[in-house]
């Protein structure tokens, strides 16, 4: 085929568009075979040359011009102009001056006129190239010198010929059908097309890895590509990659494909030797290697450097030097809920999701979500969906209360590409874990009870001893943690993230959860996740504003947790202090309803395990009358606040520190209410428990200071208040100059010193 424009005069100059690249190559093939000369349009004509004077050069030194019609032709803005030039001179197309191909319906009505056209629409191959052929001829376009020839199928495994649009390559060996279904990844197939340079010699050595979680779409993404840009491989071949046997008879039926003469060895080495060779040698070829799990398995199957390109699906998240790697995560909401639909076939294959009713839209995106958007599991659902004729809301109310029976549903009884259902995919894969790292299985089990998302790896160090014998280790030792998260994450069941560069993340899809759960018995449930509320509560840090960040990290998990102690019940006292701690945080964050039906069930926890006079419940009793007074509750507030004083004063005496700590509460309450004389009294106390027992520089000793100088300001005992709003401030920029709360009192003393008429004293505390 000729490509170099040089001043040699060709039979015909192919005119197209970029995107029907693979007709005109396959058009100059064909005439070329058929003895014709061609020159065909390029548009990587050299760098730094002028492709438009090229092919306008390219196009003055051919008898003919064959534009390939098309829409995208049609819409070119260089292409069209191509043949007119050649269109003028032969209007009436007598001389046969232009010869136009239709490869695509287009509109072409009145563009032609008297010139006839060749129709290859909807055509086979070989029917295209007779009525190619035939159609050159009729036009008197073939040299009167070179007979009309007959030009036979190549054979041999593997013939450096163009590919007939829309046909197979001529080897071609994938096992499965091209999916109808498939729906989004249309940015994962753009990137592996650029990264696999799809049909241009390329000189990337590395392997392309497509990795992800088991039932993410891996195979389906490998298949669709493979199947969208067949037309520009030669060969097209399929292996087994997960055992080594599977591999090794891949190769001996690659190289029977191949036609190579070690086909019929007895000795596999020899054969796989021998198709390693070709592989190095031979270019224009994709080899895909599915379920690469066992990275440095896949490698020993391949040549050193490749000749055409490697395509891997895997697990592993760790490719390293080996591959490149393309992550595939979950659907999108819209995507998953579209793809469910089609699957059900309760929308067309080529409908759009606002095609469906809005119930059924909403009812499909709800359970898209249950399943974590997983196409693997949508898949499922929609095949029972489709088999069984149930609706979608049916589907959903059974999910909820037979989950584990339909995860271990098989697809439908036609499908072969993927052919077991979500549960037995996780639990093979957590099997192999078990097996090689005990320690991975338990980590994966503990965050089977947590929030799925950003688990923060602080809760399993500190939390570990809690955690059973395998994992008790683990938390001390960074090195077996790491080992432990590198053993999840070659199945892709685990993820970790660096959320601020030195905190790590794990996070885990939900259905994996959901299998492991499924799987547990009774017992071993309750024991798990009395190992995780342990856990959570271990890391969980006292309610400060300094721990408020790790707080938040800690909340879903922490809530999650609450969750689980109603549901087992737990009432050991890692338990009421977990559900203490959250409650009172959610309190502190005025999210009150969410904080008191912890707060009140951590109170009956210690109530019933410690008695009513224990000083755990005057905690839950502190923790509960905060909430009410933030609420307005007073009369409740009240009577929560006196039975912790009274617990208090019995248990530890009127002046320690956390009998003052229930009195400062009170004295909020009784200020709020307005009640002077009971307020006063308790802020006198409270102040002189602090002094007596932290010392007078301690930050709750400005605390009460504080809240004793607000009492006398709002009454306008100025006089009174200004010495406290001094002793307070001086303590809090001493001890915490950072905290809200000593800017609060700086505020505060201002403002006084403003009422006072003293400005430039308060305008002296404005500048801290």
């Amino acid at each position: 085929m000729a490509n170099d424009q040089t001043q040699e005069q060709k039979d015909f100059f192919i005119s197209y568009t970029g995107k029907d690249s693979q007709w005109a190559q396959w058009i100059a093939f064909e005439l070329e075979a058929a003895g014709y000369t061609t020159s065909i349009q390029a548009w990587d004509i050299r760098p730094g040359s002028n492709f438009v004077a090229e092919m306008d050069e390219a196009a003055t030194h051919a008898l003919r011009t064959i534009p390939l019609l098309s829409e995208a032709y049609l819409g070119s803005d260089y292409a069209f102009a191509e043949w007119a030039a050649a269109f003028r001179a032969d209007p009436k197309g007598k001389q046969g001056k232009v010869l136009p191909v239709l490869i695509q319906p287009c509109r072409i009505e009145g563009l032609l006129g008297p010139i006839g056209y060749i129709d290859l629409v909807d055509l086979d191959a070989q029917k295209a190239r007779e009525k190619l052929l035939a159609g050159v001829k009729r036009e008197r376009a073939k040299p009167a010198s070179v007979p009309f020839p007959t030009v036979p199928v190549p054979s041999g495994p593997l013939v450096n010929r163009p590919v007939f649009p829309g046909s197979l390559p001529p080897v071609w060996n994938v096992p499965y059908p091209q999916n109808p279904l498939f729906t989004g990844r249309e940015e994962l197939l753009s990137q592996l097309a650029t990264a696999l340079h799809a049909g241009q010699p390329t000189a990337l050595l590395q392997p392309q890895a497509i990795s992800g979680l088991g039932g993410i779409g891996k195979t389906q993404l490998a298949l669709e590509y493979a199947y969208r840009y067949r037309g520009d491989y030669q060969a097209v071949l399929w292996a087994q990659a997960d055992t080594r046997e599977n591999l090794t008879l891949s190769s001996l039926t690659i190289a029977t494909l191949l036609n190579l003469p070690e086909k019929s060895e007895q000795e596999s080495t020899r054969v796989i030797a021998a198709v390693k060779n070709w592989l190095q040698h031979n270019t224009r070829w994709l080899l895909i290697l599915d379920n690469a799990d066992d990275l440095a398995l896949a490698r020993d199957f391949l040549p050193p450097s490749p000749g055409g390109q490697v395509l891997l699906t895997t697990r592993a998240q760790a490719t390293g030097r080996f591959a490149r790697r393309l992550e595939v995560d979950i659907l999108s909401t819209e995507l998953a809920a579209l793809f469910l639909l089609r699957r059900a076939g309760l929308l067309p294959v080529e409908a759009t999701l606002e095609q469906a009713s809005e119930h059924d839209r909403s009812v499909a995106r709800a359970i898209c979500e249950e399943v974590g958007r997983l196409p693997l599991a949508l898949d499922q659902a929609g095949a029972y969906i489709e088999e069984t004729g149930c609706s979608l809301s049916e589907y959903q109310r059974l999910y909820q209360h037979r989950r584990a029976d339909l995860l271990a549903e098989r697809r439908g009884q036609l499908v072969d590409d993927h052919p077991l259902p979500v549960a037995t995919t996780w639990s093979l894969s957590f099997a192999q874990v078990e097996q090689k790292n005990p320690a991975a299985a338990d980590l994966l089990r503990v965050c089977a009870f947590l929030a799925p998302d950003a688990i923060p790896e602080e809760m399993i160090t500190q939390g570990a001893e809690h955690l059973g014998p395998q994992l008790a280790p683990v938390g001390a030792d960074a090195y077996l943690l790491n080992q432990s998260i590198e053993a999840l994450r070659a199945y892709s069941l685990l993820r970790r993230e660096a959320s601020d560069g030195t905190a790590h993340t794990l996070s885990i899809h939900r259905l994996v959860q959901a299998v492991i759960l499924d799987q547990m018995d009774e017992q071993s449930r309750h024991q798990w996740a009395e190992r995780t509320i342990r856990a959570v509560e271990a890391a969980f840090p006292s309610i400060e504003y300094q721990t408020w960040p790790q707080c938040d990290r800690l909340l879903p998990h922490a809530l999650l947790s609450a969750e689980l102690i109603a549901q087992e019940p737990m009432t050991f006292p890692e338990a009421a202090r977990l559900l203490e701690q959250t409650g009172y945080y959610l309190s502190k964050r005025a999210r009150y309803g969410e904080a008191e039906p912890l707060l009140k069930r951590a109170l009956q926890i210690r109530e019933r395990q410690l008695g009513p006079q224990h000083l755990s419940v005057a905690i839950s009793l502190n923790s509960l009358g905060f909430l009410y007074r933030k609420q307005n509750k007073y009369e409740q507030a009240e009577q929560a606040y006196q039975r912790a004083l009274t617990i208090r004063e019995q248990q530890l005496g009127l002046e320690h520190p956390s009998t003052a700590e229930t009195l400062n509460h009170l004295v909020f309450l009784y200020r709020e209410q307005d009640k002077y004389e009971q307020a006063e009294q308790a802020y006198q106390q409270a102040l002189a428990t602090c002094e007596q027992q932290l010392g007078a520089n301690h930050p709750d000793t400005a605390d009460s200071l504080y809240f004793l100088a607000g009492f006398y300001g709002r009454q306008g005992k100025y006089a009174e208040a200004e010495p406290l709003y001094v002793r307070a401030l001086a303590i809090k920029e001493q001890v915490e100059p950072q905290h809200p709360h000593t800017q609060t009192i700086r505020a505060n003393s201002a403002r006084l010193l403003r009422t006072m008429g003293r400005d430039a004293e308060a305008t002296a505390l404005d500048q801290p």
